[in-house]
């Protein structure tokens, strides 16, 4: 378990804490480019680690995200109008760039200096694959922007989503780089594992986070192979689990293989967006309908604390596990359960825990290192971002676990 001071470190994430300002070091994703689908459209509040800032689309398509308050007399921009190369405030006309630099102050004398000598608070964005990333960090210390797998993909064949979750962002992270627990949760919906509900779990850092296996045996394989799951974490908030694979000839289409990276992006200690990234590396996404339906209103999903997450126990008694229909749906509603902010210190941790217990460490280290001057992990410009990615097979007992992903020819099946 984590003490109370461990937890707060691991989970605040507001300007001026520990994991905040390591957070503040990488580009995040802010928002779905849908969001702001126009120029001169309508702004968009969005709130990041804590701050609230408006997103806006100027009228050269370019994207900006500034402090949500005016500089002059702190009343909102998302009220702003949009025009023109700028958006304007309502209130006395101050008008802002995407850059945050002041372009007008209407009431001041026409000789002022003063637009001259002040700017809005402003973070850098980056427009990629349907998403817009921004960083927060130190302008001098700015990293390379991660290319993704995902991003290099034609756009029928990648997708994006995104959801708002009510609870803090490493709580829903950790239920992703945990593999023991999908043979219960989500055992009325995953199908054909093996039935060691036990797996061993190994696990090694890596440059850009950590890698981690849960290996298990095989129904009716003896001791001749192993069945290895290989799940990635990576700094500060990025996941990686197998890909989908299967063959749809039946439906008129060929071998199908999607990959998956989530992000978990505080927006502030209580809440998150959860983001979805896939890529489909043999063909066209939407041709297959995986795409998931969108959340009901505004990024919400319908299931909440409130309303139990929409659980029926009806079905459970026929047979559903949970009584909760989707997986994604009942990662939500056991990680939103424990409240906005877990009560780490209250956890008695096992050996399946593994990747958790590593998760914590790394980042709480990695915080606590940036402290002391230490550059953040994961920043290294020879990282290759689109080469990052997760895999699960049948191997040879023999094998190490490592070749799943590092040589996967010499074991393909």
């Amino acid at each position: 378990m984590l003490s109370q001071e461990e937890n707060e470190l691991l989970c605040r994430t507001g300007a001026g804490t520990p994991m905040g300002e390591l957070m503040r070091r990488y580009w995040i994703p802010a928002m779905l480019s849908e969001e702001l689908p126009e120029p001169d459209g309508t702004p968009v509040r969005v709130r990041l680690l804590g701050e609230d800032l408006v997103a806006f689309r100027d009228s050269a398509g370019r994207v900006g995200i500034v402090d949500e308050l005016c500089a002059h007399r702190c009343a909102s921009l998302a009220y702003g109008r949009n025009e023109a190369g700028g958006l304007r405030c309502i209130y006395h006309g101050w008008k802002y760039a995407v850059d945050g630099r002041i372009l007008e102050t209407p009431p001041e004398p026409a000789e002022s200096t003063f637009k001259d000598r002040l700017t809005l608070k402003a973070y850098p964005t980056r427009e990629a694959a349907g998403v817009i990333w921004t960083y927060m960090g130190p302008p001098e210390l700015m990293p390379i922007f991660p290319e993704w797998e995902w991003m290099q993909a034609p756009a029928d064949q990648r997708s994006a989503s995104k959801v708002i979750q009510e609870c803090n962002w490493a709580q829903a992270l950790e239920g992703d780089i945990d593999s023991s627990h999908s043979d219960y949760l989500h055992s009325s919906d995953i199908r054909g594992r093996p039935t060691d509900h036990a797996p061993t779990l190994v696990a090694e850092d890596t440059a850009y986070g950590f890698r981690y296996a849960a290996i298990r045996r095989p129904d009716h394989a003896g001791d001749q192979q192993r069945y290895v799951r290989i799940t990635l974490f990576a700094t500060p908030f990025h996941t990686f689990t197998p890909p989908n694979k299967f063959d749809s000839s039946r439906q008129g289409g060929g071998p199908y293989e999607s990959a998956v990276m989530r992000s978990y992006v505080p927006i502030d200690d209580e809440h998150h967006a959860f983001f979805s990234f896939t890529v489909s590396r043999l063909g066209p996404i939407l041709a297959r309908g995986e795409r998931e339906a969108g959340p009901e209103t505004n990024w919400h999903p319908a299931g909440n604390r409130a309303n139990m997450h929409l659980q029926d126990r009806t079905a459970m008694q026929a047979g559903n596990w949970t009584g909760i229909q989707g997986i994604r749906a009942q990662d939500r509603a056991v990680t939103e359960s424990m409240g906005p902010v877990a009560p780490r210190y209250r956890e008695h941790l096992g050996a399946s825990d593994v990747a958790i217990i590593r998760m914590r460490r790394r980042m709480i280290d990695a915080a606590k290192a940036l402290l002391a001057g230490a550059e953040p992990p994961g920043l290294d410009p020879a990282i290759r971002h689109d080469q990052i990615h997760s895999d699960d097979r049948m191997v040879p007992a023999n094998v190490p676990w490592q070749a799943v992903l590092d040589a996967p020819d010499l074991i393909r099946t």
